[in-house]
């Protein structure tokens, strides 16, 4: 436990997120309910000495772009003062997060690296390195992941829904404009049962500024939330090149993803941590909405393919209880060029208390498939670097982030309904038992042995 006193080290978590990017849009944080978790755990195991920290990153930008804005955000910190000789570093990544973290590291690792400059201050690379202590990867597509060569096929219909949604942004601060796009997102909710739909409201509606008491302070809250909105979406209609560092196909040229080391590059970033570099996995399996070939790869999802797609192939019993978003996403990850990155019939690593009696169900009845995934990301893909230090969990892609139900706002007046969503309906029994026991385990291995 890292020890706590007038002088005393301390020891700084920094939730890194994904594919998204953000800490927070408007009220809606990315890690949703992870500092109350962090309270409780540091109330009970008297971590005062251990301290939270968020960042937030370009949203779609390659990972050789997000990794650099990491590094200044840690140099900054050096340069301030907040990180002092002495303290721990523990990097916490969720999804692109994670390879965020691992290409932040590989730099900070290769010789004669330059110093960052902040605030006229220099921070050399070994200063940072020298205080990550311990890394934490979170469903991270650690080999790539099918949905992302799905999407990256489909670039025209990925660019109409980002421009989709920015009008929305653009018509939530028109009254009139908003109460017909209003309707029509209830309207899609009722119909589809999609809470997503209620995270977009959500944002339109905190966005706008004409909603509450009139008081001065919320309509500047509304126009910063629908400033932040507004650049998020356009950060991503301007640069989109993770999508290409998330394919488990890599494009031509060098390596600019730790998505696509080969073996011999993997080894050496293993051993360029060397044993002060401790790291842990967890590896999200969701629910399995459609009944594929054991042992073969499914047909992939082409749109110019009927008989494909999700709503066809699904499996009535299988599927009852999951939403068309996560059926989408898990069939789109499902079928792709993926390739099994340990040995078929390898042991599954090790799993939560609480979900014991979930995994010996599933293993009375399956094995893990190339398919396998968690509505984003292929599920063998996050068995990296070792199965000893990886952990299964059971729920889809954003529940381990606190997003697999609805948590009401407790801020009124600012237009928000929720904080929280179950933005994936995967039914896969992830709940308020599982979250805490998952965050307390990895606030445990972050602060364990310091």
């Amino acid at each position: 436990m890292v020890q706590h006193g007038p002088s005393g080290s301390r020891l700084h978590i920094v939730m890194v997120p994904g594919f998204a990017g953000f800490d927070a849009l408007g009220q809606m944080g990315y890690y949703a309910g992870v500092t109350r978790q962090f309270q409780g755990w540091q109330k009970e195991q008297r971590a005062a000495g251990v301290v939270l920290h968020y960042f937030d990153n370009f949203p779609t930008a390659a990972v050789v772009t997000r990794a650099g804005r990491l590094r200044r955000y840690l140099a900054k910190r050096i340069a301030r003062g907040t990180f002092q000789r002495g303290d721990a570093l523990a990097l916490v990544g969720h999804s692109t997060g994670g390879l965020d973290i691992r290409w932040l590291l590989w730099e900070l690792t290769e010789p004669r690296q330059a110093d960052v400059v902040v605030d006229g201050v220099s921070v050399p690379a070994a200063e940072i390195l020298q205080l990550v202590r311990r890394v934490v990867f979170l469903s991270v597509p650690q080999w790539g992941t099918n949905i992302a060569d799905w999407v990256r096929t489909y670039q025209a219909g990925r660019t109409a829904v980002i421009a989709g949604l920015r009008a929305g942004v653009e018509t939530a601060q028109l009254p009139v404009l908003d109460r017909v796009e209003n309707w029509a997102l209830r309207a899609a909710n009722y119909f589809t049962g999609l809470q997503l739909g209620d995270a977009l409201q959500d944002a339109l509606r905190e966005s706008a500024p004409y909603t509450g008491d009139g008081d001065p302070s919320r309509t500047a809250g509304a126009y910063e939330a629908a400033s932040e909105l507004d650049l998020w979406l356009r950060q991503m209609g301007s640069d989109f090149h993770a999508i290409d560092d998330l394919a488990s196909q890599a494009p031509p040229g060098d390596y600019r993803s730790p998505a696509h080391f080969p073996a011999r590059l993997r080894a050496k970033e293993v051993a360029r941590w060397g044993e002060r570099i401790k790291t842990q996995s967890y590896a999200t399996l969701g629910r399995r909405p459609f009944r594929f070939n054991p042992g073969s790869a499914p047909p992939r999802w082409d749109l110019s393919k009927l008989w494909t797609y999700p709503e066809v192939t699904k499996d009535d019993v299988l599927a009852a209880g999951t939403d068309l978003v996560y059926r989408m996403g898990y069939r789109a990850c499902a079928a792709g060029p993926f390739h099994r990155p340990v040995p078929d019939g390898a042991p599954l690593p090790r799993h939560l208390k609480s979900q014991t009696q979930q995994i010996r169900l599933w293993r009375k009845s399956a094995r893990m498939e190339i398919w396998d995934n968690d509505g984003i990301v292929n599920t063998l893909s996050m068995f990296w670097p070792d199965l000893r230090e990886t952990v299964l969990v059971l729920g889809d892609h954003m529940d381990i982030v606190g997003h697999y139900k609805l948590v009401e706002a407790d801020q009124p007046g600012t237009g928000r309904k929720y904080l929280a969503y179950d933005l994936m309906e995967s039914a896969s029994g992830f709940g308020d038992e599982t979250f805490a026991e998952v965050w307390s385990s990895v606030f445990r291995f972050c602060s364990s042995g310091l």
